[in-house]
């Protein structure tokens, strides 16, 4: 029988292991050979990243935010889009609904904003720092309010990444404690912000209970216990971008100082001081003159025998700054989360159908924030809060209030509605949709911030005013058709006819 080679395998250390050296790895990516040795390979869990580096990706976001104006008009968009003129609650009960109303324009613990004013200032918060907190302050009920309570807003630098303890009952990760179940139980905060002037000198941490806090946060991996600017993945982009504007500027600035440069010959009288115009090489006229270190516009300066001038010729990408620019923008915009037009307002060469398209895909996204982020951790956390200290507090009665809690709590939050392009297409689609039953009232109106009891009566309480006035209105089809025309008169018309075909 003949024999059977096998193949010989050429063995390496590698990794302090012996592996196969002629084995190639199925994926390119997972490849450690020349092209992708040392790319990436640094793993870390959900929250080491975070817990070295979040304080500084805070400064710079912030610093990028305070300075640079591509980073506060990505703020803007995402705030306005996100919140606009605020997610708003609709209730079940109408007498929670009127007290609601009562209690948004007091809920501020600063008497500065009105609860939407704070969902605006918590996204923006959110956006920057990549999370925000809320510490709900319980209030006497003498002090006036519809409801005792109220939300005081607090900077994320409150909660120390740093701070991490381990007992045999609890367990602190970056300022958040936990208990052997892993749930939260506690916020470990600073009294004042710590990068406010003199507060390190009475600062102190103060153990707040996680019933007490709300914290808004993005999570992009499970574990992850705290969040991170959404500027994360650009700054070193946008610090880079202000860096090449610096430089151009300053190309330009010294391409504006035309200045001559007067070498004397080797014969010239050392004692001679020149012709008496322009300005000399020594503007004040000391005695053995100094060494050129600045130019005037407009000047001439007179070099010393010997003495030469060279610049340095670097290459002039000005012709392609624009192209280098806006390839730039459109990578801070993707990791801003925003269009690029959103963030530059630059709107050359958009057509209807582009534009809708970036549209589209970033409302999409806005929706699954405003589901997923502000309602789900911010709105309807507080909402139950509120409502349950106002039936405790004796604010509202509520005799079923805690057999039927979530049926109480059973809320639609109704978020702005979004402006299109074109509203005539827009609203014709929605139009045919509605009519042909593929989707239902209740979704039109909630595209456009409303929800259908609200918008029925509304709806009703107009044509109730113009019955009143004795208003004939073409929006009103028990009195018009859809072309304008008055519907009692086509009525009459037809009833006529009817009668002389009978006849």
């Amino acid at each position: 029988m003949p024999k059977i080679s096998k193949p010989r395998i050429r063995l390496e250390y590698r990794g302090g292991k012996l592996v196969p050296k002629n084995i190639r790895a199925s994926y390119e990516g997972g490849s450690t050979r020349k092209r992708m040795g040392g790319k990436g390979m640094s793993a870390s869990g959900p929250n080491t990243g975070i817990s070295q580096n979040l304080t500084a990706l805070q400064k710079r976001s912030r610093h990028a935010v305070r300075n640079n104006a591509y980073a506060t008009g990505a703020k803007e968009a995402y705030v306005s889009n996100l919140v606009g003129s605020g997610i708003r609650p609709q209730w079940q009960n109408k007498e929670v609904q009127e007290l609601w109303e009562n209690w948004v324009q007091e809920c501020d613990a600063d008497g500065i904003n009105c609860f939407y004013g704070l969902q605006s200032l918590a996204a923006g918060a959110q956006f920057e720092a990549g999370e925000v907190l809320a510490r709900f302050r319980y209030r006497r009920t003498t002090d006036g309010l519809s409801v005792p309570l109220q939300l005081q807003l607090i900077e994320s630098e409150h909660l120390d990444p740093t701070y991490s303890a381990v007992t045999d009952r609890q367990q602190i990760k970056m300022g958040i404690e936990f208990n052997v179940l892993g749930q939260r139980s506690a916020y470990w905060l600073w009294q004042h912000h710590p990068h406010e002037f003199l507060a390190q000198q009475v600062n102190r941490r103060k153990r707040v209970p996680a019933d007490d806090v709300i914290h808004l946060y993005r999570r992009t991996r499970p574990g992850q216990i705290r969040g991170v600017p959404e500027l994360s993945s650009v700054i070193v982009r946008l610090y880079e971008i202000d860096e090449m504007q610096d430089a151009l500027l300053a190309r330009q600035k010294l391409a504006q100082l035309f200045a001559a440069f007067i070498k004397r010959k080797p014969d010239h009288d050392p004692d001679d001081e020149g012709p008496h115009f322009g300005l000399p090489a020594d503007p004040y006229g000391e005695e053995g003159g100094e060494q050129l270190n600045e130019f005037i516009p407009g000047a001439l300066h007179y070099l010393e025998d010997g003495e030469e001038v060279d610049f340095s010729n670097p290459p002039d990408i000005g012709a392609h700054y624009s192209d280098w620019l806006r390839t730039e923008l459109l990578a801070v915009a993707r990791g801003a989360g925003i269009t690029y037009e959103q963030l530059t307002n630059d709107l050359k060469g958009v057509n209807y159908s582009s534009i809708r398209a970036g549209l589209l895909e970033f409302r999409r996204r806005a929706e699954a924030l405003q589901a997923h982020l502000l309602v789900h951790q911010w709105c309807r956390k507080i909402a139950a809060k509120w409502l349950d200290v106002a039936v405790v507090s004796g604010a509202i009665n509520l005799p079923d209030y805690w057999a039927n809690r979530k049926k109480y709590l059973a809320i639609d939050w109704i978020a702005p509605k979004w402006a299109w392009v074109d509203p005539l297409k827009e609203v014709t689609a929605d139009l045919l949709e509605v009519r042909a039953g593929f989707i239902p009232r209740s979704e039109a109106a909630g595209q456009r911030g409303w929800s259908l009891e609200q918008l029925d009566e509304e709806i009703r309480k107009s044509n109730q005013s113009a019955d009143d006035h004795g208003l004939i209105l073409d929006s009103d089809p028990r009195i018009t058709s859809k072309n304008g025309a008055l519907q009692q008169a086509i009525d009459i018309l037809n009833n006529e006819e009817e009668e002389e075909n009978a006849s």
